[in-house]
Formats: C-alpha cells, sequence, structure tokens
C-alpha cells in the first residue's frame, strides 16, 4: 500500500552510523512513501557504488519507494528542508533525521489522523538512553516552550491537539507556504518548532498520535550539527526569541524546587514556604512525600524521578548546599536563602 507521501531526510557524514538503519525502517513501514529524497551535506559520495547502498536502494526498489539522493548547498538542514518543498509533488512530507528509526506501522499510523483541516502530525520521539516515563509538566503549549520538557519525548497513549512539534513529523505541503526560517545558522535550533507553529497560526491543527513512535538514535559522531559552535545556537535562540515577541507569546517561567529528602525536612521547607511564595508565583515542588503539601492547591506537585528529568536534582540538596558555605544557621533560613 502506497500513500501520496514523500518521505526526506537531510544528512551528513552518517553514511556508516545511523542514515542506514533509518533507510531501512522506511523501507519496511506497513504503508509506504511513494519516494524518498536523501539530501547529502556530507561528502556527496555516489552511495549507488557502495555495496550496502547497492542493497538498501535495491530494498527500496522492490518495495515500491522511489528513492534520489541530491547534494546539499553545504549549508545545514534548513535549506535542504527548504529545498524539500520546492522538490517534493506529493501532498505530504515526511521529514526524518538520519539518526532516526521509525516503527514499522508509524506512517500509516500518522496518516490516520488526517482531516482537511489538520496541517502536521507528529508522534512520539524517543530516546533508548533516557527516562521515558511521562512528565505532568510535558506540554507542547508555546507558552512552556522553555520547561524543557516536550510530550514527544515521553510515553503516553492517545491523540492530542498541540502548538507545535518536534523532529520528526508528516506536513500537508499547503500548509508550508510560509517556509522554513533561513535566517538561522547551520544548527536550525528551534527550527522545526517555528516551522510549525506558523502553520498553526496559520489556522492549521497540529497532532501528536503516541501510537506513532520514532527512536532517536542520538550519534555524536557526523550530522549536521557536527562541527558547529556555541555561538550559532545562541544566535538561534535569539530569533526564536525575537519571533516569541512578534507573536506575543509570553513563555511561561517556572520555579523549581527540589525536595529530595525526609518527611522531617518537607515539614521544615513547609515553615518557608510563604516567603518563597510571594517571589515566586508559578512554583513547580519535585517532594517524596506529597501529603505534606496536599492542602495548598496553588503548589504543582511532581516526583523526584520527574525532576530528574529536567536537572540536576544534586543541586538542590540544602545540605550540600550548607556545606559548601560552611553554613551556621537554621535549615529553613537555608531553603529561605536558596529559593528567594
Amino acid at each position: 500500500m502506497k500513500s501520496n507521501v514523500t518521505a526526506i531526510v537531510s544528512t551528513k557524514d552518517r553514511y556508516y552510523t545511523s542514515l542506514p538503519n533509518l533507510l531501512v525502517s522506511i523501507a519496511l513501514q506497513t504503508v509506504k512513501p511513494e519516494r524518498l529524497i536523501i539530501y547529502d551535506d556530507g561528502e556527496q559520495k555516489d552511495l549507488r557504488s557502495e555495496p550496502l547502498y547497492t542493497n538498501i536502494f535495491l530494498l527500496l526498489q522492490s518495495v515500491g519507494v522511489d528513492w534520489e539522493v541530491k547534494f546539499g548547498k553545504r549549508m545545514g538542514q534548513v535549506h535542504n528542508h527548504q529545498s524539500s518543498i520546492e522538490d517534493v509533488k506529493t501532498e505530504w512530507i515526511w521529514r526524518l533525521d538520519d539518526d532516526n528509526v521509525v516503527e514499522a506501522n508509524c506512517l500509516e499510523n500518522l496518516l490516520k489522523n488526517i482531516e482537511t483541516n489538520v496541517g502536521a502530525i507528529g508522534g512520539l520521539v524517543l530516546d533508548p538512553k533516557l527516562n521515558q516515563m511521562n512528565n505532568t509538566l510535558a506540554s507542547n503549549d508555546i507558552e512552556d516552550i522553555f520547561l524543557g520538557l516536550n510530550i514527544q519525548w515521553f510515553k503516553w497513549e492517545g491523540v492530542r491537539e498541540v502548538d507545535h512539534l518536534y523532529s520528526t513529523f508528516i506536513y500537508r505541503k499547503e500548509a508550508a507556504k510560509h517556509g522554513y526560517c533561513l535566517d538561522l545558522s547551520r544548527v536550525g535550533h528551534r527550527e522545526e518548532t517555528m516551522f510549525t507553529y506558523e502553520m498553526k497560526r496559520s489556522g492549521w491543527k497540529l497532532i501528536v498520535d503516541s501510537s506513532a513512535v520514532t527512536w532517536h538514535m542520538r550519534n555524536d559522531n557526523g550530522g549536521i550539527r557536527s562541527n558547529t559552535s556555541a555561538s550559532m545556537w545562541q544566535h538561534d535562540e535569539e530569533i526564536f526569541r525575537k519571533k516569541l515577541q512578534e507573536w506575543g507569546v509570553n513563555p511561561r517561567n517556572i520555579k523549581l524546587i527540589v525536595l529530595d529528602s525526609g518527611i522531617g525536612d518537607h515539614f521544615v521547607f513547609k515553615k518557608a514556604l510563604a516567603l518563597i511564595k510571594e517571589r515566586h508565583k508559578d512554583i513547580v515542588l519535585a517532594v517524596c512525600y506529597p501529603q505534606v503539601f496536599e492542602d495548598d492547591k496553588d503548589l504543582i506537585l511532581i516526583s523526584i524521578a520527574e525532576a530528574r528529568q529536567m536537572t540536576n536534582i544534586d543541586e538542590h540538596n540544602v545540605y550540600r548546599w550548607m556545606d559548601q558555605r560552611n553554613w551556621k544557621e537554621s535549615i529553613e533560613d537555608a531553603y529561605l536563602r536558596m529559593y528567594i
């Protein structure tokens, strides 16, 4: 069974690491894309003469997926993604990263969500090395962008409408008339957030279906973002923050407090909490004993495991903090100094 979809991947110097895994997983989809375009920003070899790729390309051909390798401009993934909008002739585009492996029914499950007003559909993008337990704070609301907790990174069940998508997703070519932000550096930081939120602003629905799973096999070698500098990330972040201002988005600013300690310390902290709440209006409290704070409806309580997904919780250890400062006063005063 074919679909009205072209799969595209922007790649660099991952010929013999993660790229082959992605291509095979595309070939083994229960619903195949009509076409695959590979944008090569690396050495730009003739892969047809490489034995590994001879087999992969024959596999794609045998299952009915047309394929093509295009040499990129070596200007980074954003420019390759922009080129794909111009090159693709199908109604839908499936953008993938060269360190992805897609589960066999991924495209089929994405396609199930197509409706006339849907502009893009994503699934879960899971890193096998990370804790995939769902996080209470995970959100794809644009106001929550700086929480760093995308719902696509965690396991949950169902379908949700969102403000923006991450990494890999299918999108309707008609919904992409605004194009990608070509002012970004080769890093392409925040490119997919800006790209998909502009769809949302234009009236298209964005969907995440948790039954469509992609595995993100992070690879430190090669990749579009290799040989880049911190200044590139900073440059892109400044562009993104200006975009937020243009859009009138006021990002949520939470204060995370972690109590990875005994119940006695929870009660000591509770005595300091009133003064801390005067300084911080949006407090998220990670605790071992939630019953201590069950009467406070203004607090958002999460588990210690969820806090570990967000930060290095050792930095919140009050006893470590006191030891580093040769603290002679009370633990309550230490909490006040830490969090006010």
